[in-house]
């Protein structure tokens, strides 16, 4: 039953990576946005 913690681990690491992308993603998405309000 190693493989099935091992499998499970894998995928949590994954969807970390993941969601970890998306929210700097988005972080950098607002600070765009707030600086093209002050330069209008």
């Amino acid at each position: 039953m190693w493989y099935f913690a091992w499998i499970l681990g894998t995928l949590l690491a994954c969807s970390f990576a993941i969601i970890a992308a998306l929210a700097l993603e988005h972080n950098e998405e607002e600070k765009v946005a707030k600086n093209s309000e002050k330069s209008c």
